[in-house]
């Protein structure tokens, strides 16, 4: 599979739009690959790093997860 940063990037950031949306409390979020990119929200947040597919799997239940990343996004 190919990924874009203008196709699959803008799908990637809206995920971790909804994400944050959905639990609320600050992170720093660092996805790597081409779809990926750097987010954060709030202040002394906890920081995660993983490749941006990785995190769309987790998020939407076809991988194991705890902390924040348990916060499912349905898409």
């Amino acid at each position: 599979m190919v990924l874009t940063s203008e196709h699959d990037g803008r799908v990637v950031a809206d995920v971790v739009a909804d994400w944050a949306r959905r639990h609320g409390q600050s992170f720093v979020l660092r996805l790597e690959g081409p779809a990926g990119g750097s987010f954060s929200a709030g202040q002394d947040g906890p920081e995660v790093r993983l490749d941006a597919l990785e995190f769309c799997r987790v998020l939407s239940g076809r991988g194991a997860a705890d902390g924040l990343l348990a916060t499912f996004v349905p898409f």
